[in-house]
């Protein structure tokens, strides 16, 4: 993942990405990061390059969703993990911890994946019963 114009890992894929919010109940937002309401990022192939003082991996790209392009405020929402609504309650406290990791492609070496992924999204619950009513 690439936003505010680093690099981190994530701890699941990008679509199970999930808000840290606390709920009213107190329970762990269910909500995922990724909505289709708000700006999307795009998948990319960018040079595995190291941080300042480190190797760089010679002539390898890797596959990074990238955030740089959406708006600086979508952006702090992705870095900070919330949902479009918690997000927009900056009072709601967060139950867990974000799940970034400074991404570092020595030690990360296992998560670089050289070609972009096939983006087959799992039908939601009201996708599959829609596909269900048809006849």
């Amino acid at each position: 993942m690439q936003l505010l114009y680093l690099r981190y890992l994530a701890s699941r894929p990008v679509e199970e990405i999930q808000c840290v919010a606390q709920t009213r109940r107190r329970d762990r937002c269910t909500s995922p990061l990724l909505t289709p309401g708000a700006p999307a990022g795009a998948w990319a192939l960018v040079p595995a390059t190291a941080s300042s003082g480190q190797l760089a991996l010679p002539a390898q790209v890797m596959a990074v969703y990238d955030l740089n392009r959406v708006p600086y405020a979508e952006q702090l929402r992705w870095r900070a993990q919330r949902c479009p609504q918690h997000a927009a309650a900056p009072t709601a406290a967060d139950v867990a911890v974000a799940d970034w990791e400074p991404f570092d492609p020595l030690r990360h070496h296992e998560h670089i994946h050289t070609r972009l992924p096939t983006t087959t999204r799992r039908p939601r619950p009201a996708d599959r019963a829609r596909q269900a009513a048809r006849p």
